[in-house]
C-alpha cells in the first residue's frame, strides 16, 4: 500500500508558525551571484545618463529598463497575413489531433 504525501511547509510561507525552540535563529542573508562584464567607456556613459534620467539606482536596473523599452517597441506580429483569410482545419483524420 503506497504512503500517504506528507505536506511540507516552507520556512518564507507567510502561514507558517515557527516553533519557539528555534525562535533564536539567525536569518542569513541571500546572496544573489555577481558577475562582472566589460564594457566601453561610451557604454558605461549612456547607462549612467539612463540610471539619471529614469532616477534608478543600479547599472542592472538601467539594463533591465532598457530590455523593458525594446521588448514594448517591438512590432506585432498580429494581422501580418491580412490576404490569407480566415483560418479552416482540413476534414482529415490527423493522429495527433485531440477530439473536441
Amino acid at each position: 500500500m503506497p504512503k500517504a504525501a506528507r505536506t511540507i511547509q516552507l520556512p518564507d510561507n507567510k502561514n507558517h508558525q515557527t516553533p519557539a525552540k528555534s525562535a533564536g535563529r539567525k536569518k542569513i542573508p541571500v546572496t544573489i551571484p555577481r558577475t562582472t562584464i566589460q564594457i566601453t567607456h561610451l557604454t558605461k556613459t549612456i547607462l549612467e545618463q539612463v540610471k539619471a534620467m529614469e532616477h534608478l539606482e543600479t547599472y542592472d536596473d538601467a539594463i533591465n529598463f532598457l530590455f523593458r523599452e525594446r521588448r514594448n517597441s517591438l512590432p506585432s506580429s498580429f494581422g501580418c497575413m491580412p490576404d490569407s483569410g480566415p483560418f479552416e482545419r482540413e476534414e482529415e483524420d490527423d493522429p495527433y489531433r485531440l477530439p473536441s
